[in-house]
């Protein structure tokens, strides 16, 4: 959604206030400077436009140099200023949006104020608009207010809420490359950013939506809230009717997969291919979490475990696991590296193992590919309290 200040420049013509930057660099920048007029409003010449190439110095501020004096150039001489499709059709949208503006609001006289999503969606700013909201923000009115969007227009409730869910994880995005290329090897952190970013888990795991039931579970205690002698990192539950329990052990994407010497990697030879031996971190945490798998498969049928986990349609049939380890950049030295490490994971039934580089990578693409939903009159999203206010 983009703002538009327009100031009149008289009763029928307008100016934007500031240009509309078309494409910018640090020191190069290509502008539009737009006047508005509804006088010839009944043939739509309403939009006239200035294309204006900029240049300044790393650290100066951008001067709105508004036209070059064309009366100066020699027989002979030209000046050309290419666009290419991108740009082009940037300036293609900005037009149908201001041609939308003075078609359905006219140009007004004085200061004026819009945001415009498509050319159909234009929304008058009025003046007090920030003292207002700023108003109900500090009298703890947020939440009604929310309520009241939803009520009233739920559509726009559902956009705001996805806009707020889609920056948030853009931002979680952000943070995961950020440790990922810097080998964060730091276990505890890793754990709290997924407990605070399940979403992740969502959409990555064989398509199953999963939803955090409880961290740090104890699998050998007396309920899964209590003490016990097994720790995991997640326990969770994937979403339908009914719902069944998965369990999560994460690791960090330092967690070496081969077994290494000083330079590289042991190798066993048998007569026909090389074997590379996996390391011991890799398969502790498979034998860990398989354990894990049996001892809970064994305690959710017991007592408390099973009235509380069936009372919410929750149920353990030979729970999965799932392991989040490594980084698979660790491979590419060798082919054969590569084909031993897959054959071994594609072999192994439980636990399903994933790499960090992997599981960012499906990350990625829940956010590049967004969140689509239908508004609703009670707007459900993955995020606690998630008002925009």
């Amino acid at each position: 959604m983009e703002n538009y200040k327009t100031v009149s420049t008289s009763l029928y013509s307008a100016r934007l206030a500031k240009p509309v930057v078309i494409e910018e660099n640090t020191t190069t920048r290509k502008v539009l400077f737009v006047d508005l007029n509804d006088k010839k409003k009944e043939v739509g010449e309403t939009v006239g436009i200035t294309i204006v190439h900029q240049r300044k110095k790393k650290n100066d501020e951008w001067e709105d140099i508004e036209s070059i004096n064309l009366n100066s150039l020699k027989g002979g001489e030209g000046v050309k200023l290419n666009l290419d499709s991108k740009n082009t059709r940037k300036i293609y949208d900005e037009l149908s949006k201001l041609y939308a503006l003075v078609d359905k609001e006219g140009v007004k006289y004085g200061v004026q104020e819009f945001s415009i999503a498509k050319a159909d969606e234009i929304i008058k700013i009025p003046k007090d608009r920030k003292t207002f909201i700023e108003r109900l923000l500090s009298e703890n009115y947020g939440e009604e207010v929310w309520n009241e969007l939803i009520s009233s227009n739920p559509d726009l409730a559902t956009r705001l809420s996805l806009a707020r869910i889609q920056t948030n994880r853009s931002n979680a995005l952000n943070t995961f490359k950020e440790n990922l290329e810097a080998n964060n090897d730091d276990e505890l952190f890793w754990q709290n950013f997924f407990a605070n970013n399940d979403w992740i888990f969502g959409y990555g795991l064989n398509y199953q939506f999963l939803h955090l039931l409880k961290e740090q579970p104890d699998y050998g205690g007396r309920t899964y809230e209590g003490k016990g002698s097994q720790k995991g990192d997640f326990l969770m539950q994937t979403v339908a009717d009914s719902h069944f329990t998965v369990l999560v052990e994460i690791k960090t994407p330092a967690t070496k997969l081969l077994s290494y010497t000083k330079t590289e990697p042991r190798q066993v030879k048998n007569p026909r291919n090389d074997v590379w031996l996996l390391s011991s971190d890799l398969l502790g945490a498979i034998s860990q979490i398989q354990v894990n798998c049996r001892t809970w498969s064994l305690d959710s049928q017991k007592g408390e475990n099973i009235r509380l986990l069936e009372k919410q349609n929750i149920y353990t049939v030979e729970p999965k696991g799932i392991l989040i380890i490594g980084n698979t950049k660790e491979l590419v030295r060798d082919e054969s590296i590569v084909s031993c490490f897959e054959s071994y994971r594609r072999n192994t039934n439980n636990p399903e193992i994933v790499t960090f580089d992997e599981l960012y990578k499906r990350a990625e693409f829940i956010v590049n590919n967004k969140i689509q939903a239908t508004p609703k009159k009670k707007i459900e999203t993955d995020e606690d309290d998630d008002f925009p206010f």
